[in-house]
């Protein structure tokens, strides 16, 4: 133990440090038990602690049979009434950027026509994008726009770069949050690729419905992220929440 420092701690913080150079990011597999034993000529229950150690801070995913990964830092998501990504991200100090994967219109399908107030096939505006945070990527989203509505809104979005903007440029200054369902699975092997994640690291889901002033359906989208969520009431007094609980009886 040198100067003192349990072996253990002594392979963590290698392990760490190896991360915090960039030589092993988010996805990576690290090597076996077997290997760390062999490069650190120590036995595998004390390699086990120092993995345990990392996944306890949140530094590495292991589960039995697969191995142990580099996780994806991330921090919780707010379920907020005005969810803007950019301003979000700059807000807590990082550094933003998306990367559009498809800018297409398409006819709609029955979920989203309901969601959009659309008959079935009618034609939307369909953006999919990877977002980055400090250029890590961080989760995929889709959305859907009526093209009726907004028939120069790819134009517009190319040159704006944002949606908000896009969308204050078409005459909706501001938009705010109706409903979000939220679900989990695994990833598909090109969203694993894409999130540079392991494939047993579930995804959080979140199905979500815009709406403008007035109250009309304005984005119907999805999110998909290696990442927890906390959920936050804004505007809501405890009358509200009175009122909601008499309704459910």
């Amino acid at each position: 133990m040198p100067g003192g420092t349990p072996l253990w701690r002594e392979i963590s913080r290698s392990i760490e440090r190896r991360i915090g150079a960039g030589e092993l990011v988010p996805g990576d597999k690290l090597p076996t038990e077997q290997d760390l034993s062999r490069q650190f000529m120590v036995n595998r229950h004390t390699v086990r602690r120092a993995l345990a150690d990392l996944q306890d801070k949140g530094v590495v995913e292991s589960s039995q049979g697969r191995g142990s990964y580099v996780r994806l830092p991330t921090k919780p998501a707010r379920l907020s009434r005005r969810p803007r990504f950019t301003e979000g991200v700059k807000r807590a100090g990082g550094t933003p950027r998306l990367k559009i994967l498809k800018l297409e219109t398409r006819p709609s399908d029955m979920k989203t026509a309901r969601a959009l107030d659309l008959r079935p096939g009618d034609p939307i505006i369909y953006l999919e994008r990877l977002r980055f945070v400090n250029e890590r990527p961080s989760a995929l989203s889709q959305h859907a726009f009526s093209l009726e509505r907004f028939p120069t809104f790819i134009e517009m979005y190319r040159e704006r770069g944002t949606i908000t903007q896009t969308l204050t440029d078409n005459g909706v200054p501001d938009y705010t949050r109706k409903r979000t369902a939220i679900s989990a699975r695994l990833p598909t092997p090109q969203e694993a690729d894409l999130l540079h994640l392991p494939r047993h690291v579930p995804l959080l889901l979140q199905r979500y419905l815009n709406i403008d002033g007035l109250g009309r359906p304005l984005e119907f989208g999805e999110s998909r992220a290696n990442t927890s969520v906390e959920i936050e009431f804004e505007d809501i007094t405890y009358g509200d929440l009175a009122d909601a609980s008499s309704r459910s009886r």
